[in-house]
């Protein structure tokens, strides 16, 4: 299906004073955030079966694992990185990597879903690697690996049923909530929503403010 796709590797570490990535953010957030590897994909960006979600919930999975399991292994940003590019580029997404650019230029158009992957090398194991997603301009959960896919049917059938859009949903979550993620998202939707959408048109550029 056409449905892009975008995959972002970032490390996310407290914030001294008031220092904030080269690639800009919400100046409110209580982190500084090192950006690793930025990988767009035209099709499958969707969650379920086939889509770019499942593929990310995998990887990472096997990835954690293989740490579990090496008792001198220690979690690396870079190789997590690294290791996602070479699944990327052995699979059949049609992927590539793009240079990084200013989370403003980023998000002004926003592909059809928006996959965060945040490690925080210094917390528990479990907590440690956290995989979030963006619906467009709108962040819709955050979640261990291992929990990504069961939250998200969730939230996709308290959408069906009880007719909430998935800002409503409660995020039942503690660890989500008590590790700062809940509130990093709402400021990074904030963020992006505040992007207006720029276009130009014959040499003429036009600037339409979403928020």
């Amino acid at each position: 299906m056409g449905t892009s796709g975008l995959t972002i590797v970032r490390k996310r570490k407290t914030k001294r004073n008031k220092e904030i990535s080269v690639l800009g953010g919400p100046s409110e957030s209580q982190y500084f955030y090192e950006y690793h590897v930025c990988i767009y994909q035209r099709y499958d960006g969707y969650v379920e079966g086939c889509g770019l979600g499942t593929s990310l919930v995998n990887f990472l999975c096997n990835f954690k694992d293989d740490l579990k399991n090496n008792p001198s292994a220690y979690l690396d940003t870079g190789l997590l990185a690294a290791k996602l590019i070479k699944d990327f580029m052995i699979s059949e997404h049609d992927a590539r990597i793009i240079p990084f650019m200013s989370l403003e230029k980023l998000f002004t158009i926003p592909p059809d879903f928006t996959y965060i992957i945040t490690t925080t090398p210094n917390s528990e194991f479990d907590n440690s690697i956290m995989l979030s997603m963006l619906s467009g301009k709108e962040t819709i959960l955050t979640a261990r690996p291992e929990k990504f896919l069961g939250k998200y049917e969730y939230y996709c059938k308290q959408m069906k049923e009880n007719k909430k859009s998935f800002a409503e949903v409660d995020y039942g979550d503690d660890e989500v909530v008590n590790e700062g993620y809940f509130l990093e998202d709402q400021l990074f939707t904030k963020f992006v929503k505040e992007i207006p959408f720029t276009f130009t048109v014959n040499g003429i550029t036009a600037t339409i403010n979403t928020a």
